[in-house]
């Protein structure tokens, strides 16, 4: 029984105990009393009873408009948390922002220092070259060019990123053909280093919604850059489809390969300034190759790893397969 049917029952049954009480006062003074008193008796046990019916239905009214508004006050504050929680969020999103920023600003004047600097030792490294007079020298210079014009089409790379003059266009592929043609590339470049390339792929489909030119360039940067550094060996690349804690449905790219083993200090700069590595007179470092691969999985969404594995270098990529739906589930999150 709610409240509306217990008042409804409540005010029956006072107005029926009222009239039995008028009836049983008009009969038991009924002769006791001259008409006139006994009839403005029975009026006034009527109006009394009338009178208190009125009082407890207006009383009912006031209780009624007063949880009215405590439910409207009580909606607006929700309304008004709601409010405060989305501001705190943006609030919380914006430090965030102007976070990334400051730090990508200082990343960016760092790097930009170091890339002058290196440019200018690999100059001066080219001139010593032409100075010395024992042997040919043709191949170390031929091996120094190459490596600038690398570096060169790495700045370019890496100015068009940082200014954002190209942004990924997404679109839906099966990444596990786009692979395929990929290896096939990266197998023939792989040949002049007697560099061998094995894919371990569990899973036969591989949807992605994202932009395969992008992720080609990407992944191709990589690849070569793991090859320079090596010779004689196999380049191992495993994918797999996975649920990320951050990024939600995300694609796991492991690329490991035998043989060498960075130094610390290279492992410390190797995404954030250019790395030179000379082996017998050549120039076969990354270079910049993992800080453009750096920024471009930044604008991908994704994470970028490098690290030393048990036989040599191991880098990991991780991309989320839709990043639309990551976007709309930390939206949804947030409230």
């Amino acid at each position: 029984m709610n409240n509306r049917s217990r008042l409804k029952h409540l005010l029956l049954l006072s107005l029926l105990l009222w009239l039995a009480a008028a009836s049983l006062t008009g009969y038991l003074t009924y002769g006791l009393l001259p008409l006139l008193h006994w009839i403005i008796m029975l009026i006034l046990l009527g109006a009394a009873g009338l009178i208190s019916l009125m009082a407890l239905n207006q009383s009912q009214a006031e209780v009624s408009q007063a949880n009215r508004e405590h439910s409207r006050t009580k909606r607006q504050v929700q309304e008004h948390q709601l409010k405060l929680d989305r501001y705190d969020y943006d609030a919380k999103k914006s430090a965030e922002v102007r976070r990334i920023v400051l730090n990508s600003t200082q990343e960016k004047d760092h790097s930009l220092r170091n890339m002058a600097l290196a440019l200018d030792h690999a100059m001066d490294e080219m001139l010593d070259l032409l100075k010395d007079e024992q042997g040919d020298v043709t191949d170390q210079i031929r091996t120094r060019a190459e490596g600038m014009k690398r570096y060169s089409a790495d700045l370019q790379g890496l100015a068009r990123l940082e200014l954002k003059s190209e942004l990924p266009a997404r679109t839906e592929v099966n990444f596990l053909q786009e692979l395929q043609r990929l290896v096939e590339q990266w197998n023939a470049f792989g040949k002049s280093h007697k560099v061998k390339i094995r894919v371990d792929n569990p899973e036969e489909q591989m949807p992605l919604y994202i932009d395969m030119l992008w992720v080609e360039n990407l992944l191709t940067r990589i690849v070569q850059a793991l090859i320079r550094m090596n010779h004689n060996t196999t380049l191992h690349v495993h994918i797999i489809g996975y649920t990320d804690a951050e990024l939600g449905d995300a694609l796991r790219i492991e690329l490991a390969i035998d043989g060498r083993e960075l130094t610390d200090t290279q492992l410390k700069y190797l995404m954030t300034e250019y790395v030179s590595i000379i082996e017998d007179g050549q120039e076969v470092g990354p270079g910049l190759a993992f800080v453009v691969a750096r920024r471009m999985t930044q604008l991908l969404d994704g994470n970028l790893d490098v690290t030393n594995g048990a036989r040599g270098t191991e880098v990991l990529v991780v991309l989320p397969r839709n990043p639309t739906l990551s976007e709309e589930s930390d939206d949804s999150a947030a409230f």
